[in-house]
């Protein structure tokens, strides 16, 4: 499993939103935080499935 996939994925970490823009940009920084441990996910989960040619 390549190291790169076992790293956590950034989302929003600042103070509550107080503002519309704030809020949008929360948003935003969770939709791509999700985005990527969903993409990290997917290759986990093709890796996993991958037959084990080793054996």
């Amino acid at each position: 499993m390549p190291p790169d996939l076992l790293q956590p994925c950034a989302g929003y970490t600042g103070p509550v939103p107080q503002s519309e823009g704030q809020i949008s940009d929360a948003l935003i920084a969770e939709a791509r935080g999700r985005a990527c441990a969903n993409g990290r996910l997917g290759a986990m989960a093709e890796i996993l499935a991958a037959p084990n040619l080793e054996d």
